[in-house]
């Protein structure tokens, strides 16, 4: 990540510099090799618009910015950047960059058997798909092996010679460590996927920036239109994940396509088009998935496929019911437009959360947020507001029941002695806002719409509270969307839906999220790992 940065950086005349000597300030030591983005130069200017933070005022007199209010490209990769004020820093020793900006990687060590550890790389999808034929697993647990810590999701692999490991390693910056034996903790295999990204023919546009994505990791997967997949009844003999990218159009849209009345539209390479690729071609754009076609999905994920949707898409597989529990919620007009928003990992042993940091800055366009429910439908789990769990007089809700007195009174009947505690009702559980509400024993009196215990939603990832929620760009409020889930792994039968309220894949400037869907590729027949199941 830090490689990337630079690399942007670098290409705009040369901003990033590696120092020879770290570098100080008053609270954070820099070690050599750190780089140094100088200011005191023309293209300056540069370096400040893409690193710096943006903030947009709600009450600035632009109510209705064009395009993205946040784009602050350290926190879009995942990336720690520090500005130093000092100007000694510019008297450090350093060179300016020439050339690829790489990360160092490479094996060292001796063995038979190669770690590496988990920490949100892309380039470890890369890893699996350049090594076909190693055996690769993911750790369930922590471990640690010769003094190194080892995080969750770390990768232990096994047939693969050291020579042909090191080389590609060292291509792709990443750490490996060669070890006699594997750890002794709980591992599932990580396959090579087979991926399907699906496109309408209504726009392709937003949902260019994955296919990017994926070249530029070097994922291959098969470009597929609605159309292809409604006349498609086995969908799971081809693909085992299947990406319905944002920005191809809204529900019924999907569904029916374009009108069909006048001529068909064709898109395709011809002698009078040579200029139309040839990566997608159809002699009508006009139909849709169909009914059939949603028959197709269904069933592919029912049979153990996955299917990973984001903001419109995943929208479009909750109102089409190919989820369970889950519903989607979009801030009022004006909260969010175009923003960096602070995340926190819910469930760290969820393989979707492989390696993420605790805090990382998600992209939103207008703020839009998942509520999850233990009963079939979707609707809010945990309550009130986004400013914290607790709340009382103009509060963000109360985590009181209904009774007597006041929001900050206790509930009790007065001039009364109080009630013996083997009296008393249960004390209410605590249900946050990223959570849905537990099955109680009255509940299971008409069990008919409660959700299976292994077939409930599992939240990964939710936003900030309110008050740590703005990153970058334009926040007005947010109580409507903090700490309410942004990433859900909801299984369906044998397979998963995967849900994103946030773009984790957005122009090329969220490379700190693409984790998240790369984690889901690389353990798509293992995402229950690590699941806690409700007792009922």
């Amino acid at each position: 990540m830090v490689a990337a940065v630079a690399a942007v950086a670098a290409r705009s005349r040369k901003l990033v510099t590696p120092a020879a000597e770290p570098p100080s300030r008053r609270v954070a030591d820099f070690p050599a090799g750190s780089y140094i983005v100088r200011m005191d130069q023309p293209f300056s200017r540069i370096a400040d618009a893409l690193l710096d933070y943006q903030f947009w005022s709600p009450n600035d007199p632009q109510k209705n910015p064009y395009d993205d209010t946040g784009w602050t490209f350290p926190e879009g990769f995942a990336v720690q950047a520090v500005r130093v004020t000092d100007p000694k820093v510019l008297t450090v020793a350093m060179a300016p960059v020439k050339g690829e900006v790489k990360a160092p990687g490479g094996v060292t060590g001796s063995g038979s058997t190669f770690l590496i550890n988990a920490n949100g790389d892309n380039a470890l999808i890369t890893l699996r798909y350049k090594l076909k034929s190693a055996d690769i697993s993911a750790a369930e647990e922590p471990f640690e092996s010769g003094g190194t810590q080892f995080k969750r999701g770390s990768f232990v692999i096994k047939g693969v010679s050291q020579s042909e490991l090191d080389a590609t390693a060292k291509d792709l910056g990443l750490k490996v460590t060669a070890v006699a034996a594997a750890p002794s903790v709980k591992m599932h295999p990580v396959r090579a996927a087979r991926v399907a990204i699906m496109h309408t023919w209504q726009s392709t546009q937003t949902e260019g920036w994955w296919r990017q994505a994926f070249d530029f990791n070097g994922i291959p997967f098969t470009y597929i239109s609605t159309q292809d997949v409604a006349k498609d009844n086995n969908l799971n003999a081809k693909y085992d994940v299947i990406i319905f990218g944002p920005g191809g159009g809204a529900g019924r849209s999907v569904i029916e396509g374009m009108p069909m009345w006048r001529n068909p539209i064709p898109w395709k390479n011809t002698p009078e088009t040579p200029n139309i690729g040839k990566i997608t071609q159809t002699d009508d754009m006009r139909p849709g998935l169909g009914y059939q076609g949603l028959e197709n999905l269904q069933r592919f994920v029912k049979n153990g496929g996955v299917y990973i949707g984001a903001v419109g898409s995943a929208q479009f597989a909750i109102d089409y019911g190919m989820s369970n529990g889950v519903s989607m919620s979009t801030a009022g007009r004006g909260t969010v437009t175009g923003t960096f928003l602070r995340t926190r990992v819910v469930d760290d042993a969820s393989p979707i959360v492989y390696g993420v940091s605790d805090g990382i800055a998600a992209y939103t366009d207008n703020g839009e947020s998942f509520n999850v429910s233990a009963t079939a439908g979707g609707g809010r789990g945990g309550g009130g507001g986004g400013g914290g769990a607790g709340a009382g007089r103009g509060g963000g809700g109360a985590n009181r029941e209904t009774g007597r007195g006041q929001p900050d009174d206790v509930d009790e009947v007065q001039g009364r002695p109080a009630l013996e505690d083997k009296f008393k009702a249960p004390p209410r559980v605590t249900v946050q806002p990223w959570q849905y509400a537990p099955v109680t024993d009255e509940m299971l009196r008409n069990p008919l719409a409660i959700i299976p215990p292994d077939q409930r939603p599992r939240v990964a990832l939710r936003y900030s509270a309110q008050n740590d929620l703005l990153v970058s760009g334009l926040l007005n409020g947010g109580g409507d969307i903090a700490q309410r889930a942004a990433v859900v792994d909801a299984p369906v039968e044998k397979g998963h839906v995967v849900l994103f309220s946030i773009n984790p894949i957005y122009r090329g400037e969220t490379i700190g999220t693409y984790p998240l869907v790369f984690n889901t590729i690389l353990n798509f027949d293992n995402l229950n790992a690590g699941r806690k199941l409700d007792a009922k």
